[in-house]
């Protein structure tokens, strides 16, 4: 899966699925591809106005990718 079509799913569930060793990686090519303050803001908004277990994933997303 590309890491454009996150937006199109469950971002957070993505970046959970990811191995921890790969996560680097991941964040550089969202920062090559320009798309990580896009996944950062759908990881929020689930934050935000998700369900709790959303929001639970979401702040578990964060804390892997290195925001909380």
């Amino acid at each position: 899966m590309k890491h454009q079509q996150v937006f199109e799913t469950q971002a957070s569930q993505y970046i959970l699925s990811i191995n921890p060793a790969d996560v680097p990686p991941f964040i550089g090519r969202c920062l090559k591809d320009r798309t990580l303050s896009t996944l950062v803001a759908h990881l929020n908004q689930d934050m935000l106005d998700g369900t709790p277990k959303e929001q639970d994933e979401a702040r578990k997303a964060l804390e892997l990718i290195g925001f909380i």
